[in-house]
């Protein structure tokens, strides 16, 4: 018995058309004539099933029936098409052996994943194109290979395509992937019985043709393919634009001639040129809201450029249309992956503060604690205070300083013991035991099963685990993420709760699915056809040859897609972008240009227009800068820093001093100058707390030297065993040494003696209305000469000449003047800076700036300025943000003023 074969067009009439045709082969089959339980249909995607249905039932005048069993060929085989987790797990490591491998491609785990991933696909594409005679198909193989190959620009390929096809030679034989499909098919071909209807949306292949043709032996076959060619032929203007979709081995006549033979008639689309993704984006959500408003009842979005689609969606959403996304996002951009991505990383780095804050605050860690919050900020808080990097015993004396409550330290001993299980795991199946109990123990089994995404990262563990059962394969830590990376990298995750008229989806998904309007997104040359690369080991050419899809195949079925649904939709409007995101003139489809010529030529009304901008009334208003006023909120205590502030941005001083707004203290991973400064007061007041008041022009430069190298080496020392990367700035202040001894000995030669370092220092400011303000700060050293005069020294870790411009402004930058104030401007008052940097080869390391002459009148001033300053702030004066650039580049708080 023959398969019959049936050519349906591709457009609308489809489905009816189809069931007609089922129902017809069900009676030549001798099937009652409304009990269809005997045939079964198998459909290429799920959502075909549904329509094959609803159409049964429209043939029948909406009788009761008895349907087929209408399945995707997965489903009808009980199992996927795909090669499982256990051979891709053994190509791994076959290839992880092979040292030419890992020296022609890559020893990175994720890069021998995806190379495995890869060859198990190829290998199927050549077991299901060798279906019927594998030997004679290997001789053409290696014939093409040959001929292909042998010449010296391809010759560095042979080696890849021969381990290809050694390869393939031993998984051909076993029950995997492609070679296991093949065998249910014969099994199944063997026993057939029952009627069969198989649908075809795309070109049928050599190996479903002759799985047909053995069922057929046994029982009836109905083969129906959807033909796009036969759409497309019944619109003129688009058979005339793209002949070669509806004819591919047809010589086509000039284009002028086909557009002059054209009918009268206006198409059932538009295309849309937008300047920019945004108006792009406009444009999408704005035809939207119109279809929605006239009734349409089903819109398809079809998502050629994905970032446009999500910013039309986006808006879709803020206007509250919402979008039922069949294309779904990646399981790995959920925020479940991420939290178990997360704690792989958690384990590995050994509690690395960074990854355990981050994963601590995930909505799936310690999802079964009712006290988290508090257990939260209790590793935030102890972790910043103590600035611990990472282990246990460090995060644990840092709970216990900070009196961390006995629920932080119950689950930083949990975290501990998983965290020693997950580092002694040798396979990927102890991994996976590792990963699964420390969900379990960690309260992420909870959330993730609360969640939807969260249920399919579980769903992806198990199939994990089932396909690992009884594999021992040697692996590390990163290569068991790596695994897991990429299964969540394949696993789609679609929101199945959002039921919308608007669906978004593929090119591909639209194949034989009927909707009332469509839009096309991102039709530029770069999306539609979009250019595969080449497929890996085997050049298109041999690919042709062995009857292996090529990429010029692929373009021209999405090309073929494409016209089919322009000729199937009542309505289509397709947009591209005129410029890309870098400013470059970005061209649209060649499809879209031959149809526009054609258009052209025909005499047909322009298809092509700009997107009119949406019009929304609004109300003009001048912005202006915040201003606020907060005199209640004017501390009884102010730092020389907090003056400093005031004076450079009010808002700043509002929001740091006044709320009390200040960013989290970052645990310090690599020292900054900041930290070098603090070591640096603290080496510098150690050794003048020792060597006193005496004249150092008359001690001996050496002792001097070797005393300050040692204090030096005593106050790095506990902080290098802490953090290692300091060890540069160790050899800086070494540097040092020599230039401050030299500066030391000329500076006490002018008489000057140290008197006091570490001063702490206040005075009261009282206001108007009965309060005090206390202006607190602490001198870096202060140094005295027998005439009388003083001098106050303030050391910083900057170059000399960023200091000189600072004491030209005296009054923007208040510290000196201040200082001198707090120390109730003596007559005979100076002060400096103390510049101590890397030494160059023009200038030394260590240089005195100092302060402009008058320096006691000065801090007077300036300290009258801060009492009228914080009277107007206590009489509720606003603190408006000045916006300096300088000042808001460094800016603790520029995101709140703007």
């Amino acid at each position: 018995m023959a398969v019959q074969r049936l050519t349906l067009r591709a457009d609308s009439g489809f489905w009816p058309a189809a069931a007609m045709s089922v129902l017809a082969f069900a009676r030549r089959a001798d099937l009652p004539a409304r009990d269809l339980h005997a045939l079964t249909w198998v459909v290429p995607i799920g959502e075909h099933a549904l329509a094959a249905r609803r159409a049964l039932h429209a043939c029948l005048q909406r009788q009761t029936f008895v349907g087929p069993r209408i399945v995707t060929l997965a489903q009808w085989l009980d199992g996927g098409l795909a090669a499982s987790v256990a051979a891709r797990t053994e190509m791994y490591a076959a290839l992880r052996a092979n040292d030419w491998v890992r020296a022609c491609f890559s020893a990175t785990p994720v890069a021998l994943w995806a190379l495995a991933r890869d060859i198990l696909a190829l290998c199927d594409e050549l077991t299901f194109a060798a279906a019927g005679s594998a030997s004679a198909f290997e001789d053409r193989l290696q014939d093409s290979l040959a001929r292909h190959y042998r010449e010296r620009a391809a010759y560095a390929l042979d080696p890849q395509a021969q381990l290809v096809v050694a390869l393939w030679r031993v998984w051909r034989a076993r029950d995997e992937g492609a070679a296991a499909v093949l065998q249910r098919l014969h099994r199944r071909a063997q026993h057939a019985s029952a009627p069969l209807v198989y649908l075809a949306s795309t070109t049928i292949e050599p190996w479903e043709s002759a799985f047909l043709d053995r069922y057929a032996q046994g029982a009836p076959v109905l083969l129906i393919e959807a033909s796009d060619a036969e759409a497309i032929a019944a619109q003129p203007l688009l058979a005339a634009a793209w002949p070669e979709l509806v004819q591919p081995e047809a010589a086509a006549p000039p284009l002028l001639q086909r557009a002059r033979g054209l009918p009268a008639g206006q198409p059932s689309f538009a295309i849309l040129a937008a300047a920019s993704l945004e108006q792009e984006a406009m444009a999408v959500a704005q035809q939207v809201l119109d279809w929605l408003s006239a009734g349409v009842r089903s819109i398809a979005l079809v998502a050629l450029d994905r970032l446009t689609a999500r910013r039309a969606r986006a808006l879709l959403e803020r206007a509250q249309v919402r979008v039922r996304d069949e294309t779904g996002w990646r399981l790995s951009t959920t925020a479940a992956a991420a939290a178990v991505m997360r704690w792989l990383d958690v384990a590995v780095g050994d509690l690395y503060w960074r990854d355990l804050l981050d994963w601590l605050k995930s909505g799936f860690a310690l999802a079964d604690r009712p006290q988290k919050a508090q257990i939260v900020a209790a590793f935030e808080r102890a972790i910043r205070a103590e600035g611990v990097l990472q282990g246990a015993e460090a995060i644990g004396r840092a709970l216990q300083a900070q009196a961390a409550e006995e629920s932080a330290l119950q689950v930083l001993a949990t975290l501990r013991a998983e965290v020693q299980t997950a580092q002694r795991a040798r396979t990927l199946t102890q991994h996976l035991q590792a990963l699964t109990g420390a969900l379990a123990a960690l309260g992420m089994r909870a959330g993730l099963a609360a969640d939807a995404a969260g249920r399919l990262v579980l769903d992806a563990l198990e199939d994990l685990r089932e396909g690992l059962a009884g594999e021992e394969v040697a692996a590390t830590a990163t290569e068991f993420r790596a695994l897991l990376a990429q299964r969540f990298e394949e696993v789609s995750f679609v929101d199945e709760q959002i039921d919308s008229p608007v669906v978004m989806l593929s090119l591909s998904g639209t194949a034989l699915r009927s909707f009332d309007a469509v839009l096309v997104i991102g039709a530029d040359a770069e999306h539609l056809p979009r250019a595969e690369a080449e497929a890996l080991f085997l050049s298109s050419a041999v690919r042709a040859e062995l009857g292996l899809t090529t990429t010029q195949q692929m373009q021209r079925r999405q090309a073929a897609r494409f016209g089919a649904l322009l000729a199937a939709a009542p309505q289509a409007v397709v947009t591209w972008r005129t410029v890309r995101g870098d400013g470059e003139p970005n061209r649209p489809s060649p499809l879209l240009e031959r149809l526009l010529l054609v258009a052209e030529v025909a005499g047909i009304r322009p298809l092509q227009r700009a997107p009119a901008a949406p019009l929304h009334p609004v109300r003009s208003h001048t912005a202006a800068p915040p201003a606020p006023s907060a005199p209640q909120q004017l501390p009884a205590r102010l730092s020389i820093h907090d003056a400093q502030d005031l004076v450079d941005c009010p808002y700043r001083f509002y929001a740091h001093r006044l709320l009390g707004l200040r960013p989290l203290q970052d645990v310090v991973e690599l020292p900054d100058k900041r930290q070098f400064g603090q070591v640096l007061h603290e080496v510098l007041r150690a050794f003048h707390a020792q060597w006193g008041a005496v004249d150092f022009a008359a001690e001996d430069r050496s002792a001097l030297c070797a005393s300050l190298a040692q204090h030096a080496q005593q106050a790095f020392a506990p902080l290098l065993a802490r953090t290692p990367a300091l060890l540069a700035y160790a050899r800086r202040f070494e540097g040092l040494i020599p230039d401050y001894i030299d500066w030391l000995r000329g500076h006490a030669a002018q008489g000057w003696r140290f008197a006091q370092a570490e001063v702490a220092c206040r005075r009261a400011l009282p206001l108007a209305d009965g309060r005090t303000v206390e202006l607190v700060g602490r001198l870096d050293r202060i140094d005295c000469r027998a005439d009388g005069a003083t001098l106050v020294l303030d050391y910083k870790a900057r170059s000399a000449s960023t200091l000189r411009a600072a004491v030209k402004a005296p009054d923007e930058e208040v510290q000196l003047a201040l200082y001198g104030f707090l120390l109730g401007t003596p007559t005979d008052l100076a002060a400096a800076y103390l510049s101590l940097d890397r030494a160059r080869e023009d200038r030394r390391g260590v240089e005195l700036v100092a302060a402009a002459d008058g320096f006691a009148d000065l801090a007077q001033k300036v300290a009258e300025r801060l009492h009228r300053d914080l009277q107007r702030i206590a009489a509720g004066a606003p603190l408006p943000a000045l916006g300096d650039e300088s000042t808001c580049e460094h800016c603790d708080a520029r995101g709140l003023c703007r």
